[in-house]
């Protein structure tokens, strides 16, 4: 079931950035005379930042948005006269964003990297070239018909190319919950509305401009501290994020270690892809649980941290995780399954002979004091778990 919260959390702090840098605009007029010289240049200086930050953290989807970015803020200064170029701009910019969505990480600065920088840089020379020379049958292909919206006049073919980029990135970020999902849909509508709406003048441009650079690169620095803090397989917090949550309650909260109970032996049995399944499935029963967080300690270990929680409470929380994963039930693919990735897909949700597997988890909980490190207790408190028979929580 997708998370409603985390996509909304994703895009606020950005969205709070653009609100007040719009209210702010009519205040640029105080800017000391002296800055205004460097201030419409500045896009290209967050945009060599982009470019040098991707370099360390190999993120380049981030790196092509600031491109599309950089793209209209050299069209909107071209200052095309033919309101078309507009709409095909708009056209352009969307389809470029739709791409971007689909890619895969394939380096920054490999060939199919540069190539995509390529693509990206040429579309502005290409409207250009095509404006100075006028001509004629490229207007009469990018002459469309226009609707009006809400006073706004805008082509269909424009409107329709940026709502399938805009409700694709829409329902892929509350589906995924991906970050570059947030920021590309952000970036799509920042740039749709700079083109729609040009600014009044050219350091209002640059400034909104540079603000969109300036939240791709913020974009970039949360990935590597998500990197840091989250572990990749299940989505929980791992165990760098676990310490520090530790650190900072003290001595006043319980504290439980689970374990998958043989997930070695079922590793040996179906597999290691099979048992990922198993862990992202655990792992998504477990962060459900009520009055904690739950963190991947290593392994098939998981940890949840209970602030203020007494251990009675705590224990009948993790009882109800506890019975959650035994009643959970997953459909291994079958070892005849389809070889041909197309045929397989469109085989999918129609049964099929793979087995059904399920899992049990065991747990220790233990209370933080003074002398007693809270975690080792909790796994004393696990093994005993272990020791009585498995799938139970023990203090």
């Amino acid at each position: 079931m997708p998370d409603f919260v985390r996509p909304i959390n994703i895009l606020l702090l950005p969205m709070l950035f653009i609100a007040a840098a719009v209210y702010a605009l009519p205040f640029s007029a105080a800017i000391p005379e002296q800055w205004l010289y460097f201030i419409p240049w500045l896009p290209l200086v967050f945009s060599g930042v982009l470019f040098l930050v991707v370099g360390f953290f190999n993120f380049s989807r981030i790196l092509f948005a600031g491109l599309v970015s950089l793209s209209v803020w050299t069209f909107l200064k071209l200052d095309f006269a033919n309101v078309h170029y507009t709409q095909l701009a708009l056209v352009l910019m969307s389809v470029n964003m739709l791409l971007i969505a689909f890619y895969n990480e394939r380096g920054t600065y490999s060939i199919t990297g540069l190539f995509r920088i390529a693509l990206i840089f040429c579309q502005p020379g290409i409207l250009a070239v095509a404006y100075v020379f006028k001509a004629d049958d490229f207007h009469q292909l990018i002459n469309w018909p226009y609707i009006d919206i809400q006073g706004v006049t805008v082509s269909i073919p424009a409107v329709a190319v940026f709502s399938l980029c805009f409700f694709y990135l829409l329902i892929k970020l509350f589906v995924q919950n991906l970050l570059i999902d947030a920021y590309l849909l952000i970036s799509l509508v920042f740039s749709a509305w700079l083109l729609i709406e040009p600014p009044r003048n050219e350091i209002h441009l640059s400034l909104l401009v540079s603000l969109n650079q300036l939240l791709l690169v913020m974009a970039l620095f949360k990935r590597s501290l998500s990197m840091a803090y989250i572990d990749e397989l299940t989505g929980l917090p791992g165990r760098r994020a676990l310490n520090e949550r530790m650190v900072k309650l003290g001595k006043n909260y319980t504290a439980a270690m689970l374990d998958i109970d043989f997930f070695k032996n079922f590793n040996d049995t179906y597999g290691h892809d099979v048992g990922d399944q198993v862990l992202r499935m655990v792992a998504q029963k477990i962060r459900q649980v009520k009055g904690g967080t739950a963190y991947r300690y290593g392994g098939e270990e998981f940890c949840v941290l209970f602030p203020s929680t007494d251990l009675d409470m705590a224990e009948e929380y993790l009882e109800q995780v506890r019975i959650s994963v035994e009643q959970a039930s997953m459909k291994v693919r079958s070892k005849k399954r389809a070889k041909n990735n197309k045929k397989g897909r469109g085989l999918r949700g129609k049964g099929g002979s793979g087995e059904t597997v399920s899992v049990t988890i065991s747990g220790g909980l233990a209370v933080a004091r003074t002398k007693t490190n809270p975690l080792k207790a909790a796994d004393i408190a696990l093994y005993r778990a272990k020791d009585q028979g498995r799938n139970q929580i023990c203090k």
